[in-house]
C-alpha cells in the first residue's frame, strides 16, 4: 500500500507541470507548457496565457496532456500552440514555432496548409485526409513526410476562434508501402523479359511508372567488348554526368558509390560486375537506412534478372550450337563411304546413318537401340555383342570384324571400329563409331593364308625328307647314326619352331594354340638338351608372338644356339646357357649368358653370314637390336626390341 501510494505521489508530481495562477489548464502539459507560460506579447501575437480565453485554456488543457500529436492554431493568424507529442514531428522548428503565426513557421507547406486551416475557419466543417504528403523542412532540407490529418473548428461565441489539428505520422509506413509495391511490380516485369537490353529498359520504366518520387531519374550501363555503354534510361539528370572514373571504380570495386545527386550501383552476374545502376536521388529523402537499402534491393533484383538471362542466352547458344554441329555430323555421317553410328551412355543406338539402312534394309524403328544386332550374322552376334558390352564397362575403344547382312540376304565382311564419347565434364557418354565392308581384304588374306598354309606344308615336308635321306644315307654306319639322329633331332625342333611362326589364322578361327617367346625358346633349344634334357635355364616375363616376330626371332635365336653348339657352351658336357627375359619402359629384352664352355680369346674376327642376317633381320623387320659380350667364361648376347612389336 505504501509502495502504491509513493508511486502516485510520483506520478501527480509529473504530471501537475508549471502552473501559475490562472494558468491551471498547463496541469500536465511538459516541456510545452513551460514554453507556453513564458509567451507574452513580445514573442506572441495572443500575448501571454494568463490573458487568453477560457475556450483556448480549455481547448489547450485537453490537447497538451495528450499522447496524440496535436497543433492548436489560433486566431485570423493560426498562431501554433502545439503538444510535446507534435514536437518530434517538426524537427528544427521546434521549440521557435511555439506561439508564432502558421505562416511565418511552415512558409514552405502554407500553400497547402493555409487553405485548409481557411476552410475549416470559413465552413466550420472537419477536412481529415490519410497519408496525405507534405514538403517540409524539419531537419535542414526540404523531406517529403506523409501524415494521418484532421482538422477540426473549435468554436467561440458562435464562431470559429481556432482549428484543432489532431495529426499520425505515417512517412515510414507509406515510403515501405510504394517501394514494396514497386519491388513486386519490378520482379514481376523482369520475369516475363527475355534479354539483358529489355531487362534493363524495362526496370527503370517500372520505377519510374511505379515509384517515380524514389527515383527521379536514372540510366543502366552494361559492360562490352568497346566498354561501357547506356542501354536504358529515365528522366534527366539534374547535374553534371557521373565521372568516368567513378563508374570504372564501381565495377572494378563491385562497390557502390555515392556523387552529388546520385547513387552508382553496380550490377552483378556470375560473381563479377557487369553493368552499372546510375539511380538519380530525391532531394527531398534522406540517403541514409531505408532509401539506400530500397535503392540496393533494385540493384539486386536487376543483377539476378540479368544474371538469369545470360545463363539462358549461353544455353540457347549452346542448343543453337548443339544442333547445328549435330545436323553438320547428320550430314557428314549421311554422306560418308562407312556406315556411322552412335550410342548413349547405356549403351542404346541413337543414330545410324542413311547408309546402314540402304545396306542393310532396316529402319530407325528395327534398328535403333539393340537391334541392329539382329542384322549381324548369327555365328556373330554373339561375340560381337560380348566385345561390345566389354567395351561399355572399359569404356575403351575396340574393333569387331563380323558378317553384316544385306538387303540382298548375303552376309559381307565388316570391320566395326568405335570411339568412346565424353560429355563437358569428361563423363562417358557413349560410341561413336564406323562399319565399313572388308570383304576384299578377307578375301584376299584368306588367300594369303592358303599360300601360307601350302608353303609351311611343304617346308615341313622338305625337313621330313631331309631327315628321311640323312637316316637312309647313314644305314649301317655306326658314327654315321648317330650324327644322323642328332640331325633329325635339329631338323625336328626347326619343324616345331615353324610350327610356332606359321599363321594360325584370326580370333574367330583359333584352335586354342598361341606361340610366346619361352615356348619358341625351348623348341629351339630341346635338340641341344644335355643329358638329362637339362643344360640351360629359362626364367623372366613370357609374352605371345605374332607372326613377323615370330619368324624373326626363331631365326636369330636358331643362329644363337647354332654357334653356342658349334663354339660355345653347348659344345661341352659341362656347358650352361642361361637365359632371362623381361620387360623395362617399352621394351622387351632377352640376356642370354653362356658358361662353362671353351675359353672364349676374345671378338671374333669376323661375323658368320648366319649372324649378319639374324642382325638385319631382327632390325628391319621389328626394329630390334642385339650386342654381344665376348667374355672369356663365356658369351653374353643381349637382346632388345619393342614390346608392342612382338604381337606383329
Amino acid at each position: 500500500m505504501g509502495l502504491r501510494v509513493e508511486h502516485h505521489d510520483m506520478e501527480a508530481r509529473w504530471s501537475r507541470g508549471p502552473v501559475s495562477d490562472g494558468l491551471g489548464f498547463l496541469h500536465g502539459a511538459g516541456q510545452a507548457g513551460e514554453l507556453i507560460e513564458r509567451l507574452g506579447a513580445q514573442n506572441c501575437p495572443l500575448g501571454g496565457p494568463g490573458g487568453w480565453s477560457a475556450t483556448l485554456c480549455c481547448a489547450l488543457g485537453i490537447a497538451l496532456p495528450s499522447r496524440a500529436q496535436i497543433v492548436l492554431f489560433w486566431g485570423e493568424e493560426y498562431v501554433a500552440l502545439y503538444n510535446d507529442a507534435l514536437a518530434a514531428t517538426i524537427g528544427e522548428k521546434h521549440p521557435r514555432a511555439m506561439g508564432r503565426p502558421a505562416r511565418e513557421t511552415w512558409p514552405e507547406l502554407w500553400e497547402v496548409l493555409g487553405p485548409m486551416l481557411s476552410k475549416v475557419r470559413r465552413t466550420g466543417e472537419t477536412v481529415h485526409a490519410k497519408d496525405h504528403r507534405f514538403v517540409t523542412e524539419r531537419h535542414g532540407f526540404l523531406e517529403e513526410v506523409y501524415f494521418d490529418i484532421s482538422y477540426s473548428a473549435v468554436h467561440e461565441h458562435g464562431e470559429v476562434a481556432g482549428v484543432m489539428s489532431i495529426v499520425a505520422e505515417t512517412t515510414g509506413r507509406e515510403l515501405a508501402d510504394r517501394r514494396l509495391r514497386t519491388l513486386r511490380a519490378l520482379g514481376q516485369r523482369l520475369v516475363a523479359e527475355r534479354s539483358v537490353d529489355a531487362a534493363c529498359v524495362a526496370a527503370l520504366r517500372t520505377m519510374a511508372v511505379e515509384n517515380p518520387l524514389d527515383l527521379p531519374w536514372g540510366s543502366i550501363l552494361m559492360r562490352g567488348e568497346a566498354g561501357l555503354a547506356t542501354v536504358a534510361t529515365h528522366g534527366a539528370s539534374p547535374g553534371p554526368e557521373v565521372p568516368a572514373e567513378v563508374l570504372e571504380a564501381v565495377l572494378r570495386e563491385a562497390t557502390p558509390q555515392k556523387v552529388p545527386g546520385a547513387l552508382i550501383l553496380p550490377l552483378m552476374a556470375g560473381g563479377a560486375a557487369v553493368g552499372i545502376f546510375v539511380a538519380g536521388l530525391s532531394p527531398h529523402l534522406p540517403l541514409a537506412g531505408e532509401y539506400a537499402s530500397y535503392l540496393g534491393m533494385m540493384a539486386g533484383q536487376l543483377s539476378l534478372a540479368i544474371g538469369r538471362l545470360r545463363r539462358e542466352e549461353n544455353e540457347r547458344r549452346s542448343a543453337a550450337a548443339l544442333r547445328e554441329s549435330e545436323a553438320r555430323f547428320r550430314n557428314m555421317a549421311d554422306h560418308a563411304p562407312v556406315m556411322v553410328w552412335m550410342t548413349d551412355a547405356d549403351g542404346s543406338s541413337i543414330f545410324l546413318s542413311q547408309r546402314w539402312y540402304s545396306y542393310t534394309g532396316q529402319t530407325p524403328e528395327t534398328g535403333l537401340g539393340f537391334g541392329w544386332l539382329d542384322a549381324v550374322h548369327p555365328e556373330d552376334r554373339d561375340m560381337a555383342n560380348a566385345v561390345f558390352l566389354q567395351a561399355m564397362r572399359d569404356e575403351a575403344a575396340f574393333e569387331i570384324e563380323y558378317r553384316l547382312r544385306a538387303t540382298d540376304g548375303t552376309y559381307a565382311w565388316m570391320i566395326d571400329a568405335a570411339a568412346p564419347r565424353r560429355d563437358g565434364d569428361g563423363r562417358f557418354a557413349g560410341f561413336v563409331g564406323s562399319v565399313f565392308d572388308i570383304s576384299d581384304r578377307r578375301r584376299a588374306e584368306e588367300a594369303r593364308d592358303l599360300l601360307a598354309r601350302e608353303l609351311s606344308h611343304r617346308i615341313k615336308n622338305i625337313f621330313m625328307v631331309a631327315g628321311g635321306l640323312a637316316s637312309l644315307a647313314a644305314r649301317g654306319d655306326a658314327a654315321a647314326e648317330a650324327f644322323s639322329a642328332q640331325l633329325q633331332a635339329r631338323l625336328n625342333a626347326l619343324s616345331l619352331a615353324h610350327d610356332l611362326a606359321k599363321p594360325v589364322g584370326r580370333p574367330q578361327e583359333e584352335t586354342g594354340r598361341s606361340g610366346t617367346v619361352h615356348q619358341l625358346l625351348r623348341s629351339i633349344l630341346a635338340p641341344y638338351a644335355g643329358r638329362g634334357g637339362a643344360n640351360f635355364t629359362l626364367d623372366g616375363v613370357d609374352r605371345p608372338l605374332g607372326y613377323a616376330a615370330a619368324s624373326t626371332l626363331a631365326l636369330v635365336l636358331h643362329e644363337q644356339a647354332t654357334n653356342a653348339v658349334k663354339y660355345g657352351a653347348l659344345s661341352c658336357a659341362d656347358g650352361w646357357l642361361e637365359i632371362d627375359t623381361r620387360v623395362e619402359d617399352g621394351k622387351f629384352r632377352l640376356d642370354w649368358r653362356e658358361t662353362g664352355g671353351p675359353q672364349v680369346p676374345g671378338p671374333p674376327s669376323r661375323q658368320g653370314f648366319g649372324t649378319v642376317l639374324a642382325a638385319r633381320c631382327l632390325a628391319g623387320q621389328i626394329h630390334g637390336r642385339m650386342t654381344h659380350d665376348w667374355r672369356p667364361e663365356g658369351l653374353v648376347m643381349q637382346l632388345e626390341l619393342p614390346e608392342e612389336l612382338l604381337a606383329r
